[in-house]
């Protein structure tokens, strides 16, 4: 792989000024600065031969022992030796920490917590130099202390935003001091920008970042964010990697939403050090077909059942009329599209939601008479869906009033492209397991009736092939009672029991030690008063928000909006701090997490979020 050196040549050339009386005027103090055409900066001139003359730019500055330089004049930019003026000669000293860009910090080098796309830049000025001498009088030599990540991308999307993290915590971004060592603040994470957008096209777009030059044991990954929503992952060095202070170009490759490129090598950065010549790096690295058939991703959805719509618009008048079923189903199916998951557990199906092949007069009709069903609006997934007598909805649909109806259930949407269904199931989490309790149950569960109980809970299975591996995993998706749907002197035992039943029960039967995935709206977030969260991660299943916070590779908009619900309903308040939603994970390696806070258009073309819970998406690796 192609790679690069940097060396600067740093003179002094003091000039004594004119003085007007007997005392002597401070001295300025200059220093000429050689920039060889092995170095690596963002301004590069003309080829010369086989190498690019690395520029000089207007505007830079440098810095020793924390003195800095004038910004570098327009008439001195644009070669490859400038002299940078200061005010006076830095103090003496008996080691000059010579530092680019100039910082008022002495023996310390940033790298910054944002970098910004350049159109056609070869390396961002994100990258310093670093060098030290004991004597300003003769020239010392600056080397990078940056890895430089280079990667060509085409598409049909802009691109608005990129998060660039450490997995395995090492730190990234902030002060450093010139051992590299991360000083107080510094972070495993760095967020990058496209200005105004970057928009995709044929065309590769080659985009550049820096961190700085060391050992990472999970390599790095970085999170582009499309402006319509849309997300795709990128995976460099996974198997770990020492990354030097050079320079590592990939292959291009295309745009694809919700997918994870991993590209990945034991020591990328190997190799001696060489000029930059036009095919620096052409080699790059190919994509490890492996792994890439290994990564999936999953979500999880309550998408608000039609009459809990109803009910709420019915007793406040703030929530809009567009909000109801009839005018957001389209809005609700754009987004499941938008997120672009193999697999993705829903909550809250009723009758209005799923199109059965039975149809009577009333099946599936909405309240105003008409039929708003998801099935033709997402034609790539096929449903594992159940009625509440646990029977498929292959063949009828029973009434929604009766105790063998619907009401509200789950249901698992899956590409048929990418996995292979092979088994799947249903059964209830409230002590029965398979059957349908009304108000039937036992004494010793803690209450003699049901008020006490809460509601029926199910959750449903899936065991899927997937086609490009060959390897098996099982998706559970499930919804749990509400905190406080108990007796009064309990009111968290319903929740606590569907909890209990889903982790030391259902997930173990119908998972085994295959790995697997639990979602869906559980009703309780980590630290609730309850503490019935502790039970979902008691198991050998943990959450993939709390690993990747931990990981340190959680986004920055995802640390800090945590929350999973509008505030209210009529969407005046904003997000909440509440996170209900969870995937769980088991015998995978998660790489990424988001949620999808957009709005979307509904009938009237008005921006509303599609339902009351917003949607979570997830890669995972096995």
């Amino acid at each position: 792989m192609k790679t690069s050196v940097f060396n600067i040549l740093i003179l002094s050339l003091p000039v004594l000024l004119p003085s007007c009386n007997k005392e002597q005027a401070k001295q300025p103090f200059r220093l000429e600065a050689g920039v060889e055409q092995t170095a690596v900066k963002t301004v590069l001139g003309d080829k010369d031969g086989s190498k690019y003359p690395v520029l000089w730019s207007e505007g830079d500055v440098i810095a020793v022992n924390g003195s800095l330089s004038q910004p570098l004049a327009a008439g001195d930019a644009g070669t490859s030796s400038a002299t940078f003026t200061f005010d006076e000669k830095p103090a003496t000293a008996g080691v000059y920490n010579v530092v680019y860009p100039g910082n008022a910090t002495s023996g310390r080098v940033v790298f910054p917590s944002s970098q910004s796309y350049v159109e056609n830049s070869f390396c961002p000025g994100a990258a310093p130099l670093i060098g030290q001498t004991d004597d300003l009088d003769v020239p010392v030599s600056l080397h990078t202390c940056a890895a430089i990540v280079r990667f060509s991308i085409k598409g049909d999307v802009t691109l608005a935003s990129m998060d660039v993290a450490a997995p395995s915590g090492e730190k990234i971004s902030g002060e450093f001091d010139l051992n590299l060592v991360p000083q107080a603040g510094a972070s495993a994470q760095m967020a990058y920008s496209f200005g105004s957008g970057l928009a995709l096209s044929e065309t590769e777009k080659v985009v550049v970042f820096t961190v700085p030059a060391g050992s990472y044991q999970k390599g790095l990954r970085a999170v582009l964010h499309a402006k319509n929503g849309s997300t795709m992952t990128l995976s460099f060095f996974t198997s770990g990697a020492t990354l030097g202070a050079k320079v590592c170009t990939f292959p291009f490759t295309t745009f694809q939403a919700g997918k994870e490129i991993i590209f990945n090598e034991t020591d990328p950065m190997g190799g001696e050090e060489i000029d930059i010549e036009e095919t620096a790096g052409a080699e790059g690295m190919n994509a490890d077909d492996a792994a890439l058939a290994t990564a999936i991703s999953v979500g999880s959805y309550n998408i608000w059942a039609p009459s809990a719509r109803k009910s709420v618009m019915d007793a406040d008048a703030t929530v809009s009329e567009q909000r109801s079923w009839a005018n957001s189903y389209e809005a609700v199916a754009d987004m499941i599209k938008l997120l672009d998951c193999d697999v993705i557990g829903l909550q809250e199906v009723t009758r209005m939601v799923y199109k059965t092949t039975y149809q009577g007069t009333s099946d599936n009709k909405d309240y105003d008479g008409n039929v708003h069903t998801l099935n033709s609006l997402l034609p790539e997934y096929n449903w594992v869906i159940y009625n509440a007598n646990n029977t498929t909805y292959d063949s009828s649909f029973p009434n929604n009033t009766t105790a063998a109806g619907l009401g509200s259930t789950d249901a698992i949407l899956y590409k048929s492209s990418v996995l292979t269904l092979n088994a799947q199931g249903r059964a209830w989490l409230n002590g029965t397991r398979t059957a349908h309790p009304h108000k039937e149950y036992s004494s010793d569960e803690g209450a003699a009736n049901w008020d006490g109980l809460g509601t029926n809970r199910p959750a449903t299975w899936a065991k899927f092939t997937h086609k490009a591996s060959g390897k098996q995993f099982v998706f559970i998706t499930t919804h749990l009672d509400l905190p406080n749907a108990g007796a009064s002197s309990d009111p968290a035992f319903p929740q606590r029991r569907n909890a209990t039943e889903l982790i030391e029960w259902f997930a173990p039967t119908y998972a085994g030690s295959l790995p697997s995935v639990i979602t869906g709206d559980m009703n309780v977030d980590k630290g609730d008063t309850a503490g019935n969260y502790a039970i979902l991660v008691s198991g050998k299943w943990k959450d993939v928000y709390d690993t990747l916070n931990d990981w340190g590779t959680l986004s920055y908009t995802d640390q800090r909006v945590k929350g999973t619900m509008p505030e209210n309903k009529n969407e005046e308040g904003g997000l909440s701090t509440w996170r209900p939603d969870h995937v769980l994970f088991y015998g995978f390696t998660p790489s990424f997490y988001m949620v999808g806070r957009e709005k979307l258009p509904t009938a009237n073309d008005e921006l509303h979020w599609p339902s009351d819970h917003l949607p979570l998406k997830v890669v995972l690796n096995f």
